[in-house]
């Protein structure tokens, strides 16, 4: 289960209406912002699009997992945003995205955590059923329950 104080019903964003990668990374950025786990949303767009220049963060079957090491991040904080119309992604397996979950790393000695986390949703991402049931949930409630299964390793 994820701590709570990185991941909450809060951290739950559906119905986002984006039309690009450029359009979700500015609204994961303010919803850093708008969540007191940062106080810059230029930051952390520049944060998200820098990362993503290095690779593809698009998983498969509509998945993404946006993040980014940033220095004005102040605490870690895991995010899932849903998306009423598919997005491109430049996805591994060229899929359009319909769930990100985004992680907002500091830029510090705690970040290494991210390491974890991330590996951790990767790990879980590997099973097929797991994937089907995060892009066909459509309630917060039922996301915050998929992400719950997740364990920190």
């Amino acid at each position: 289960m994820i701590n709570q104080k990185i991941f909450n019903l809060n951290h739950i964003y559906t119905d986002v209406t984006t039309s690009s990668q450029k359009e979700a990374f500015k609204f994961i950025a303010q919803k850093f912002v708008d969540n007191q786990v940062s106080n810059n949303t230029k930051a952390c767009y520049k944060g998200l699009k820098h990362r993503e220049k290095e690779g593809t963060t698009g998983f498969n079957d509509g998945i993404a997992i946006p993040h980014a090491r940033i220095k004005e991040i102040s605490k870690a904080a895991v995010f899932v945003f849903k998306f009423t119309e598919p997005i491109e992604w430049n996805s591994i397996d060229n899929s359009l995205v319909k769930v990100a979950i985004a992680l907002a790393i500091p830029d510090d000695v705690s970040g290494d955590q991210h390491i974890k986390i991330l590996s951790s949703i990767a790990r879980k991402l590997v099973d097929q059923k797991f994937r089907n049931q995060l892009t066909s949930a459509i309630s917060k409630e039922r996301l915050f329950k998929l992400i719950n299964q997740v364990e920190i390793a």
